[in-house]
């Protein structure tokens, strides 16, 4: 695989891993930003499915920040109106974070987003496996 597939295989699998790991065994999570219950993903003839509606929303976007590109508390499970439509609810983020993760995640966040941050290929596969084998062990518990 090229660094560009790598990090794009990478990308899904993330993806996969923050909206299991943000709901229920029936697939019911609660957007980080409004609060909203939303259904992130199915049961279809035996094997996951995942919910387009239904996203990994990053409190640092993608661009801001390359060293919260895939740090599981920057990237939240998020519902598509806040993250498409309302430029990623921020106010509704950050009160979702300090609920979640405390008071001071903010400025971790912050501190975190200042530091330059560059994935090669081997750390990128490495991620990949890390991100894969959790992905399977949730997969496991939430059928």
């Amino acid at each position: 695989m090229t660094y560009k597939t790598t990090k794009a295989k990478l990308d899904r699998v993330f993806s996969r891993f923050i909206r299991l790991r943000d709901t229920n065994e029936h697939g019911v999570g609660q957007c980080i930003s409004c609060g909203k219950f939303v259904v992130a993903w199915r049961i279809k003839d035996g094997k996951i499915q995942f919910i387009q509606t239904v996203h990994a929303g990053h409190y640092y976007s993608r661009g801001a920040s390359k060293a919260l590109y895939f740090d599981e508390k920057n990237v939240n499970l998020q519902c598509c109106q806040c993250n498409s439509f309302h430029e990623g609810n921020k106010q509704g983020y950050a009160r979702g974070l300090i609920r979640k993760y405390g008071n001071n995640i903010l400025d971790l966040l912050e501190i975190k987003a200042k530091n330059e941050c560059y994935l090669g290929e081997g750390e990128l596969k490495i991620l990949l496996m890390d991100y894969e084998h959790k992905v399977k062990q949730l997969t496991g518990r939430k059928r």
